[in-house]
């Protein structure tokens, strides 16, 4: 260690047994293609490019479709844990014997010193033990957990990347329509700094618009900075450096949908159909299953079989001569627990504990999913009727600015009176369109909730 961190002989060394693991693996270099570096996008990105990026080069996903791997190692270690038990052994000693005093004449001879080896082999079969058939049964329910959470895994990325998507478009819209609003906003200052040259305006205007040009100013900044945090969150889901997304647009359909929902049908389908609350039922599952199998290890008898082949070779003994000798035993063993067996005291107080906090997670779990699909319904409704209002602004700015225009063209009124309609239906239309956005996004959350496969795209 040094003052400002690890020294570089350390760092060094690390470095260099990290990249012998990763190169670990016949699918060493696939991995660090996919997951090792970032590629770099071409052009503004559609959603189903960005989805599919998502699902090939995602590290979530990766690692979900990692653990069932794991799983099926564990199963197929636990079905060994049945099956016959196979061990060969060879020992050496030095044996140094002397006997002290005896009254059988056999012991006599009194001192040896001799080598003695021993070669053996064992099997031992299991015919009853409750603990490894549960141990199986757990290992199967894992199989499956691990299934359903890496298809939760893949849905929850999808979503995600769909979600930051819709953000990014976003906010790319309303820059665009700041920029425009400055843009006019500039055209009014110049307008009005005319005036006042003429001595037909006053120094008052052309601060104001300048004070609100500078707001707005502000407000595109902050845009961009949300369009670049969003693609920062697309370049993390997907494994690629986005430099830009398609034009946002609301597909066909999906306005105005929260009509024909149901909240009470939703909820059943989410409770149904989302992966999460399965992976949560199923780990209650497993916990059950290990509450059984402590159970068992604590207090079930065992029951093996088994045979032993030994082979000693003695040179010499107490005796006087050597000996070579070939035992071969075979029988059964049966332990009964009886009293705290392994040393370690009961399993059972723990797997009760986890059953309870497992149980509680699925309720708590449960009971979020209910609540987030009622809220994001009920959030629809108020953005859809948001961008309802919202658009009918639009609607009566444009009819404004128009029916503004028509009296300039019969000369009575002026551009700058049109052009303040203008700015008004501007911002009547941005408003519209980030409703619109908003309520996309809250359309993509509850068909995530609901169990909705998104892979589709938008």
């Amino acid at each position: 260690m040094t003052e400002i961190g690890l020294s570089a002989e350390l760092l060094e060394a690390t470095d260099e047994r990290l990249d012998r693991a990763l190169s670990r693996g016949d699918d060493a270099e696939l991995r660090a293609a996919a997951f090792g570096s970032l590629q770099i996008g071409s052009g503004p990105m559609s959603p189903t490019a960005l989805t599919e990026a998502a699902l090939a080069r995602n590290t979530r996903i990766g690692a979900a479709a990692e653990a069932i791997a794991l799983a099926d190692a564990e199963r197929l270690n636990a079905i060994f844990g049945y099956l016959p038990q196979v061990s060969a052994g060879y020992r050496y000693d030095q044996v140094k014997q002397e006997v002290i005093e005896t009254d059988n004449v056999v012991f006599q001879e009194g001192k040896a010193e001799y080598p003695v080896t021993v070669a053996s082999v064992r099997v031992t079969q299991p015919i009853f033990d409750l603990a490894r058939i549960f141990a199986i049964n757990h290992a199967r329910n894992a199989r499956t957990q691990a299934e359903v959470e890496y298809l939760a895994t893949l849905r929850s990325v999808v979503y995600e990347v769909l979600d930051a998507y819709v953000v990014a478009g976003q906010a790319q819209q309303r820059a665009q329509a700041l920029r425009q609003r400055a843009a006019m906003m500039d055209r009014q200052i110049s307008a009005q700094g005319a005036l006042a040259e003429t001595g037909l305006g006053t120094m008052m205007e052309p601060a104001g618009l300048r004070s609100e040009r500078a707001s707005i100013a502000s407000e595109e900044s902050l845009e961009l900075s949300r369009y670049a945090e969003a693609l920062g969150a697309l370049a993390a889901l997907t494994g690629m450096a986005v430099r830009d997304v398609a034009p946002l647009t609301m597909p066909a359909g999906v306005m105005g949908s929260e009509r024909n929902m149901d909240v009470d049908a939703l909820v059943a389908r989410g409770l149904r159909e989302n992966p999460t609350i399965m992976a949560s039922a199923l780990s209650v599952v497993g916990a059950d299953v290990l509450r059984r199998q402590a159970l068992a290890s604590d207090f079930s008898p065992v029951l093996e079989a088994y045979a032993l082949l030994e082979r000693e070779d003695r040179e010499a003994s107490r005796f006087g001569g050597g000996s070579l000798t070939q035992d071969q035993t075979v029988g059964v063993q049966l332990n009964v627990p009886l009293f705290n067996a392994r040393g370690q005291g009961y399993e059972m107080a723990t797997s009760n504990v986890r059953l309870r906090r497992a149980a509680l997670d699925y309720n708590t779990t449960r009971r979020q999913l209910e609540t987030d699909i009622a809220a994001t319904h009920a959030r629809m409704v108020a953005l859809a009727q948001a961008a309802g209002q919202a658009s009918s602004a639009a609607q009566q700015a444009a009819t404004a600015q128009r029916a503004e225009q028509d009296r300039v063209d019969m000369g009575e009124s002026s551009d700058f009176a049109v052009a303040a309609r203008d700015l008004r239906r501007s911002v009547a239309a941005e408003r519209a369109a980030f409703y619109n956005s908003e309520y996309l996004r809250a359309w993509l959350r509850l068909q995530y909730l609901t169990g909705v496969d998104l892979r589709g795209g938008l």
